[in-house]
């Protein structure tokens, strides 16, 4: 009740706030009045006659109101036929618009979301409509059949629709690639659902605004149209043949076109400013800057009562004096809260269970489609991680270490596909279930932690709203039951004030709460594996310390097996148990991390084991792997480190090592791995 209570108080103050936005809205909102309540209050006046007092001037209250702009050739008052026409012409402009909005942006978001097939032929069907001028098309079309409302309706709308298509559907296949499209998905979100919760929100305000401009293009067509005299037929009325009617009088009597052509000029005019600022405020990082008063006064809003569930940004957020919200890390996050039932013991924390492997990649490979054919970018890799148990996969960007979580993940892009290898999670190959399975799976099995946690959170939802979406998805709670979990899944990862910040959006949070936020709504349904994508990326050393922490024990505490991604060799030796490293898209070294940092056994890894800064190192010039990785479409034959490595020899140019073991569960694949391991 709270946040709907304050919904109402924000939107009138929003736009009082905008002189000429409320000036608009004052105006679209008489003309709204006039078209319904008009038939009663000016009876039959509109379309009565008095011959024998034509013509009449306006500005005079000698014949009463009805007269005040004036009568036309017949006898009949402009006011009175205005205030009818108001009716006609937003009995045609209204009805058009909405239709072409309804079926357009629906079409354009479902073909821009899916892309494919769909998407070509919704394009080639909004080229054909487009090739007809609007204004010709109606024209054609009206004169074959007699002109009436209905007709002018449904040609207007149809000949519209391609612009709604082609504004949702370039919109939509912006967002396709968006992390929090991924994030969703992690969920098990369907199609439909995905486009109703996530991308319709994010491509309304621009399809409202192209709304509002084309109910101005449509009254002006329509009033065309009128005036050529194939709109709207007499007895009838509209302001455009109100236009047309009294063109040949202009210079006699100007008031019967000029008043008409002036309403349709200020409702135009209005429906524009109005839509400008309805394209502000319904954007949540410009509401923000939007709620500031010029003078530096700020809009308040009621402080929730304690104990309310799903209030919005608390008043610490709404006071801050930048668009950007508050820094929420200024105060710092209370420490990780673990409920007895889930509480384990010390000598449980972080120690891997023996047995099966919880998720088991193996002979994973994924290509790229180009136009000169599929570019293989991960190549064989293998690994497995158990329950509580951290791998990290570590390597230099552009190794494939990204691309293979995504595989695993089932997000990757339409033009990469996975064309071998499985990936087991608890013995079920999930690359080959269906996509009804995967979504089943998705959060309860498997999720992933996203390197850009801005990217990643839905910009116009709630935090609380995006939170409590898995809950929902795969627990079936009610929107009220699903915040509270989200508001204390909030709490469990330390966001201080959780229950009035779920109302706050991703851009009122610092970098650290937006991570936090993340691994919040990765953990929710408690999945037994994490894929963490280089979580701490962009943070600074403080925050980093606190969200590996943070994953640590939320490791513990859920006994997940986590899978880091990263190229920082300090997390990895201090938070991970087993490393994975990684190069040109292939698995090079294996095994425990003090082991394989202790005594590498491929000289990739020793490369980059050597680059790392130490306190010898003071003064003097650092070491480096030269060159960078390769290309993945020029791959070097055999050994594709050889190029780079310092014991390359002839056999390293024939023939591709692979993955052997060098030890007591290690592995490298290298032609000299076993002389390193001896060494």
């Amino acid at each position: 009740m709270a946040q709907k209570d304050m919904s109402r108080f924000r939107w009138p103050a929003l736009l009082l706030q905008d002189r000429f936005a409320f000036a608009a809205a004052l105006v679209l909102v008489a003309v709204a009045v006039c078209a319904v309540l008009g038939p009663l209050l000016i009876g039959d006046l509109a379309t009565r006659q008095n011959l024998r007092d034509p013509g009449r001037e306006p500005f005079s209250l000698d014949h009463g109101w009805a007269f005040v702009l004036g009568s036309d050739s017949l006898g009949r008052p402009v006011a009175a036929r205005l205030i009818a026409a108001a009716g006609t012409t937003l009995s045609v402009a209204v009805p058009a618009v909405l239709c072409s909005l309804a079926v357009g942006s629906v079409w354009g978001m479902w073909a821009g979301y899916h892309g494919g097939w769909r998407e070509s032929v919704s394009l080639r069907v909004a080229d054909v409509i487009l090739s007809f001028p609007s204004l010709l098309l109606a024209v054609v079309v009206l004169y074959v059949f007699s002109p009436s409302a209905v007709g002018i309706v449904v040609v207007l709308a149809v000949a519209r629709i391609p612009v709604y298509l082609r504004t949702a559907r370039a919109e939509s296949a912006e967002l396709r690639s968006r992390l929090f499209i991924d994030a969703a998905r992690t969920f098990g979100t369907t199609g439909w659902a995905s486009i109703r919760r996530h991308v319709a929100p994010t491509v309304l305000p621009t399809l409202l605004t192209v709304a509002a401009l084309d109910f101005c293009f449509v009254m002006l067509t329509e009033s065309s149209l009128s005036f050529l005299g194939i709109g709207i037929q007499p007895p009838d009325v509209s302001w455009g043949l109100m236009v047309a009617q009294g063109r040949q009088e202009l210079q006699s009597a100007w008031w019967i076109a000029v008043f008409p052509g002036l309403a349709i000029v200020i409702t135009t005019v209005s429906a524009t400013v109005l839509a400008a600022w309805a394209r502000l405020s319904t954007d949540p990082g410009q509401r923000w800057r939007h709620g500031l008063r010029r003078g530096g006064s700020r809009l308040r809003r009621p402080r929730p009562a304690r104990g309310d569930v799903g209030p919005g940004p608390s008043p610490t957020a709404e006071s801050a004096p930048t668009g950007e919200g508050p820094d929420l890390t200024e105060t710092p996050p209370p420490p990780l809260a673990v409920s007895p039932a889930h509480a384990v013991s010390p000598a449980q924390a972080g120690a891997p269970v023996a047995g099966a492997d919880t998720l088991a990649v193996d002979g994973l490979a994924v290509d790229i489609r180009t136009p000169a054919g599929p570019v293989p970018v991960v190549r064989g890799v293998s690994f497995a991680v158990r329950s509580g148990e951290t791998l990290a996969l570590l390597g230099e960007s552009g190794c494939g270490k990204s691309m293979t979580a995504h595989a695993v993940a089932g997000l990757l892009d339409p033009a990469a596909e996975v064309v071998g290898g499985q990936a087991r999670l608890d013995g079920e190959d999930v690359l080959a279930l269906g996509p009804r399975a995967r979504r089943r799976l998705a959060g309860p099995g498997l999720s992933i932690v996203f390197q850009d946690a801005l990217s990643a959170l839905n910009p116009v939802l709630t935090v609380g709203t995006q939170l409590a979406e898995p809950f929902r998805i795969h627990e079936g709670l009610s929107r009220r039951a699903a915040r509270a979990r989200a508001i204390e899944l909030m709490e469990r990862v330390g966001i201080p004030e959780a229950s009035s910040r779920a109302g706050a959006y991703p851009h009122q949070f610092s970098g650290g709460m937006r991570q936090r936020l993340l691994i919040a709504m990765a953990v929710a349904l408690r999945p037994k594996v994490l894929l963490a994508d280089e979580p701490t990326t962009a943070l600074d050393v403080t925050v980093q310390a606190q969200i590996m922490d943070l994953l640590a024990e939320l490791r513990s505490e859920q006994r997940m097996a986590l899978v880091l991604i990263t190229h920082d060799l300090g997390l990895v030796a201090e938070h991970a148990d087993r490393v994975a490293v990684m190069y040109a898209g292939t698995v090079v070294e294996t095994g425990p991390v003090t082991e394989v940092f202790g005594r590498p056994n491929h000289p990739y890894t020793r490369g980059l084991l050597e680059s790392v800064p130490a306190e010898q190192h003071k003064g003097s010039r650092l070491d480096s792997i030269p060159g960078s990785p390769p290309d993945p479409r020029s791959v070097p034959t055999g050994c594709a480190f050889r190029t780079r490595c310092p014991m390359a020899r002839e056999v390293c140019a024939g023939h591709r090592p692979t993955l052997a073991g060098t030890g007591a569960d290690r592995a490298a694949a290298c032609h000299f791995g076993k002389e390193l391991a001896d060494a």
